[in-house]
C-alpha cells in the first residue's frame, strides 16, 4: 500500500489498520490508543444549556476487546504493546492474550482535571487504564526501573475527541523504548504518537482510517522537534 506521508523515519497510512497490519516489518514498540466499548463512547456526551445532554463527543466506531485481540494478534513485534485501554477489556485481553503476546499488568493514567460526572449522580471517573503486553519469548527490559504504572498527568483538548496528552505519550514511549527503535500506532488519530517519535528520535509507522486526522498528522510533524 503507498504511504499518505513517508519522511524522516516516519510513515502513515491511511486505511484499516486489519488491511496494513499485516504488510508491515516487525516494530519494536506498538503504543497506540484504540476505540473503546460502545457504553463508553455512548457516555461520552457535552451538557447543554439547560443541563440535559446532548451531542455525543466520539463519532467513530467502538470495539470490543475481541475486535483488539484480533487485531493485535496480527502485529509482528520484538517488545512491548502499551495501549491505552477501556478498562472492560482488560481482564478479558488478561484471560485471553492476542496470539504471540503475554498480558503482563495494567496501569493507570490519573487526570487531575477530569471532567465531572455530568449527570451528579454518581462519582466521574478521573482515570483510564493502560495495557501493558509483551512479545511471547523475548526478555522484557524497560528504562523505568521499579516505579509504578500509575502516570499522572493532565488531559488536554486536541484536535481528536481522544486525543492524549503529548507529555504522557513521550513519557511511555521514553520508558518503553530506545533511541531509533520503530513504534508503531495502528490507531493513530491525529498523530500524537508520531509526534512524540519526532521529538525523541525514533522511527515510526502511524495508521489512520480518518484521512482529515492524517492531515493533522501531517501539519504536526511539519513542526520543528520541540523541546522535551
Amino acid at each position: 500500500m503507498t504511504p499518505y506521508y513517508e519522511r524522516d523515519g516516519i510513515t502513515i497510512y491511511c486505511g484499516d489498520c486489519r488491511d496494513i497490519l499485516p504488510t508491515l516489518e516487525p516494530v519494536d514498540l506498538v503504543l497506540t490508543d484504540p476505540p473503546y466499548g460502545a457504553e463508553t463512547h455512548e457516555g461520552a456526551r457535552t451538557k447543554g444549556p439547560s443541563g440535559e445532554l446532548t451531542e455525543r463527543l466520539i463519532d467513530f466506531a467502538p470495539m470490543t476487546a475481541e475486535d483488539l485481540r484480533l487485531i493485535f494478534s496480527v502485529m509482528s513485534l520484538s517488545g512491548w504493546l502499551v495501549s491505552f485501554i477501556e478498562w472492560r477489556h482488560v481482564a478479558p485481553l488478561e484471560s485471553c492474550p492476542p496470539e504471540g503476546l503475554r498480558f503482563v499488568r495494567f496501569g493507570i493514567w490519573v487526570k487531575p482535571n477530569g471532567s465531572p460526572q455530568l449527570s451528579g449522580d454518581r462519582p466521574s471517573m478521573g482515570w483510564e487504564a493502560l495495557a501493558f503486553l509483551h512479545s511471547e519469548g523475548g526478555r522484557m527490559e524497560w528504562n523505568g526501573g521499579g516505579r509504578s504504572s500509575v502516570f499522572i498527568e493532565p488531559k488536554i483538548n486536541g484536535s481528536h475527541p481522544a486525543e492524549k496528552p503529548l507529555k504522557l505519550v513521550r513519557k511511555l514511549m521514553t520508558l518503553f523504548s530506545k533511541r531509533d527503535d520503530l513504534i508503531l500506532d495502528p490507531f493513530m488519530g491525529s498523530g500524537t504518537t508520531l509526534r512524540a517519535a519526532k521529538d525523541l528520535g525514533r522511527r515510526a509507522i502511524g495508521i489512520e482510517i480518518e484521512e482529515r486526522y492524517c492531515e493533522i498528522a501531517v501539519k504536526r510533524l511539519s513542526q520543528e522537534v520541540l523541546a522535551l
